[in-house]
């Protein structure tokens, strides 16, 4: 093969290198590898582009909250509730992950996430994925989600406002309640990190699917 050729053969590689690179970068592509399991173990795409598993939460108590970017009060002052109180515990992201889960995966994408999360100024994980995965996650969880047209192609998402933790072993705890004093909600973090899960046969989907 003379050097001519073997130049040509070489630039077709590192074209069909890039070509695929940007393909699988896309995010559609991205979205595809979103999916929910039986046992209820998702994989999202986070804020930062990057394939986010629910087991990874796992050692740790953690906080899931279901909203959308555009939501103009709840959901803000939710996360920033949680946050407060996470680090008036002295407890840091590691300590405590608050998740914060798009029921809007048409609208937010990872970039838009991005931007909603570092315009509260906390540390939150934020994801997004296929609109059925999405769907199936928050039915899973028994979370009220009612799309509301407005003008033009415009809507708003009426949602549940309760927060959903979990314990250290990834097991649903219990509900925080917007409406709930700080310190209770302290109680049942702290509870929720050192205790073995609740006896109940019912289960979270069917005692939380409301408001």
């Amino acid at each position: 093969m003379d050097r001519k050729l073997r130049l040509i053969v070489v630039l077709l590689l590192l074209l069909g290198a890039a070509g695929y690179l940007w393909w699988a970068a896309r995010p559609e592509r991205r979205y595809e590898q979103s999916g929910v399991a039986e046992d209820g173990n998702y994989r999202l795409v986070a804020q930062d582009g990057s394939l986010f598993q629910r087991s990874s939460l796992k050692g740790h108590p953690y906080i899931t909250y279901f909203g959308y970017a555009s939501c103009p009060d709840r959901c803000p002052a939710m996360l920033a509730r949680l946050s407060r109180i996470r680090a008036r515990m002295g407890w840091t992201h590691e300590d405590l992950p608050i998740v914060f889960i798009t029921v809007d995966p048409a609208r937010d994408t990872p970039e838009r996430l991005d931007a909603f999360v570092k315009s509260l100024g906390e540390n939150i994980i934020a994801l997004t994925g296929e609109p059925q995965v999405i769907n199936r996650i928050t039915d899973n969880a028994g979370v009220f989600v009612k799309i509301i047209p407005q003008s033009g192609d415009n809507y708003r998402i009426e949602h549940t406002t309760k927060a959903f933790l979990y314990n250290v072993d990834g097991d649903f705890w219990d509900t925080v309640s917007p409406q709930e004093a700080d310190a209770r909600i302290e109680a049942k973090l702290r509870d929720a990190a050192v205790s073995p899960p609740p006896k109940t046969e019912m289960s979270h989907a069917t005692l939380d699917r409301r408001r």
